[in-house]
């Protein structure tokens, strides 16, 4: 059996991952002097009230024995694992995760375990774990061939965010003060995407209308054909900012499979109040299945 693992970064719906008994592991976010674990004492609401009366949350790695025990529990057990964690370049948790793992072979080689880097985080994070989720449920495959699917989707899957309120960039000091009063005289709305793991700003639109306009039109140059594919849409706290998107999504490409869920505490605490994010793959699944495939056989 292959058991998956997951952080709190990943905005899966809850549903999904009781349904399919996935481990997710918690970061912690600490507001006014007092820490939480992201989803478990305190949920995005909670998160986005604070938020909204002005705190400034502090956002960290999930705790090491939290990591520790976990792996220990499904080594002990018998079980091969996978714990598909929040970018590298965005956060610790991978570098932590990996440590812990290390220790953990030398003391169950029989065991197959891993910790791959996502390369991102919210519901990219989660499409990947989905996709893989399912690979297995329907090939029974072995562990190799799921973690190298896992590899081939996380190449193959889109970020694109953009970010309503530049207020919270300068509360963060993720922008000068001088930069943000100027863009929000201006109305303008950065428009970002992840390279390398990292959160890069693509494009600088002015006005909401006009940002989503581009939005849907790097989706449109990044997607191919959506019919068959899932889309995820993320909020932070802006459900009707996540439902013009997919009317404006399906209106240019079509698509049925959407997915809509808040931004999580973690994520939402850096983007502020009424980002949205797009995710997707550029590439069907069956494509991805066929180079997994390649790659596996070809070790």
């Amino acid at each position: 059996m292959i058991k998956l693992i997951i952080d709190s970064t990943c905005d899966l719906p809850e549903t999904y991952i009781e349904e399919n008994d996935i481990k997710v592991l918690p970061l912690k976010i600490l507001l006014e002097d007092r820490e939480y674990l992201d989803g478990e004492t305190i949920d995005v609401d909670g998160v986005y009230a604070a938020m909204k009366n002005g705190t400034v949350p502090v956002t960290s790695q999930p705790a090491p024995d939290t990591i520790y025990n976990t792996f220990s529990q499904y080594a002990k057990k018998g079980f091969d694992f996978i714990y598909l964690a929040f970018s590298a370049a965005m956060s610790g948790t991978c570098q932590l995760a990996a440590s812990i793992l290390s220790e953990m072979k030398e003391k169950h080689p029989q065991t197959h375990m891993e910790v791959v880097d996502s390369k991102g985080g919210s519901l990219a994070t989660g499409l990947i774990l989905m996709e893989t989720c399912e690979y297995i449920k329907t090939n029974h495959c072995k562990f190799e061939e799921a973690l190298a699917y896992m590899k081939e989707l996380i190449k193959s899957v889109e970020h694109i965010f953009t970010i309503a309120d530049l207020n919270w960039l300068i509360k963060g000091g993720r922008i000068s003060k001088a930069q943000g009063i100027l863009g929000n005289i201006l109305d303008l709305h950065p428009i970002l995407d992840v390279e390398d793991g990292r959160m890069e700003v693509v494009e600088k639109i002015r006005g909401r209308k006009k940002t989503y306009t581009e939005v849907v039109n790097l989706v449109a140059e990044r997607a191919g054909e959506l019919k068959d594919k899932v889309i995820g849409i993320s909020h932070a706290d802006d459900e009707e900012a996540a439902l013009e998107l997919k009317k404006m999504i399906q209106e240019r490409l079509g698509g049925t499979h959407f997915i809509i869920q808040k931004i999580g505490g973690v994520l939402g605490s850096h983007l502020g109040l009424g980002g949205v994010g797009i995710f997707f793959f550029n590439k069907n699944v069956a494509e991805i299945s066929k180079m997994a495939l390649y790659n596996c056989n070809d070790r």
